[in-house]
């Protein structure tokens, strides 16, 4: 019983992690060709460009959540081989 309940536990943080690595995406913004203040009246030649991009904790997040997922698969799959 401890032996499963143990086997789901690491499929179970696995997939937690994963999923909190997957959703923690960081943002930054880019202004243009000058990279300055934007000119008087709003007006700018360059538009402001917003983009996502994952850190190097989420990417850690993501592979450490993978590879527990995969233990746990593997050692469901080896007790139902057995079995």
């Amino acid at each position: 019983m401890r032996k499963i309940i143990k086997e789901h536990f690491i499929l179970l943080m696995g997939a937690g992690l994963f999923t909190y690595g997957l959703f923690s995406l960081d943002s930054s913004y880019y202004l243009g060709k000058d990279g300055g203040l934007l000119p008087p009246l709003g007006a700018s030649p360059y538009p402001i460009t917003t983009y996502y991009y994952y850190n190097q904790t989420s990417l850690i997040l993501l592979t450490v959540g993978v590879i527990f997922i995969v233990m746990g698969l593997l050692k469901i799959r080896k007790k139902r081989v057995e079995n």
